[in-house]
């Protein structure tokens, strides 16, 4: 409810991106990813909004006694995954451990983390929401990290070897 209330209202409702902006939420492994899917899809539904939400992974996973795969859930080719998230009706991504490096979706703006992010993968997971948008007028205030597991002092111990200078802002 708290990713989804600050979807709807920090990036939906003000048409970030000219209504184009989505959000990732980064879960802990699949079983977490498909139940963080199955929970904005409930949500969404009992809000009637009129968006859709994806889920990505690689495989298939039992939760609950049922077996689910990426392309079962969504409702196409796991190929496809990537290419549907670019579309206007999709503007929510549930990912464990896929898509977190090399993925390039410039109107990504908005990430919320549930999985300690250490290293190069927080650097890479994080720099998702830094590909340019100028068509869509992306800028930097734009972008928002909501970050239920680390602390600020995590992802600059992270971020510190790569860069000369890391400063963040204190959590919000």
């Amino acid at each position: 409810e708290v990713m989804l209330d600050h979807f709807m209202q920090q990036v939906v409702q003000p048409k970030k991106l000219h209504s184009k902006a989505k959000g990732m939420v980064v879960t802990q492994n699949i079983e977490t990813a498909i139940r963080y899917y199955q929970a904005i899809n409930r949500q969404l539904s009992e809000r009637g909004n009129p968006f859709k939400v994806l889920v990505a992974f690689s495989g298939d996973k039992e939760v609950d006694g049922i077996t689910y795969t990426e392309a079962q859930i969504n409702g196409f080719a796991e190929t496809d995954t990537r290419e549907r998230f670019d579309e206007d009706e999709y503007r929510l991504l549930v990912v464990a451990n896929k898509y977190l490096t090399g993925f390039d979706q410039p109107k990504l703006t908005a990430m919320y983390v549930d999985k300690k992010l250490q290293g190069v993968l927080a650097v890479q997971a994080l720099s998702r929401l830094n590909r340019s948008a100028p068509k869509l007028g992306k800028r930097t205030e734009d972008l928002f990290v909501l970050d239920f597991f680390n602390s600020a002092d995590d992802i600059k111990q992270a971020f510190d070897p790569f860069y000369t200078v890391t400063t963040l802002s204190g959590e919000t």
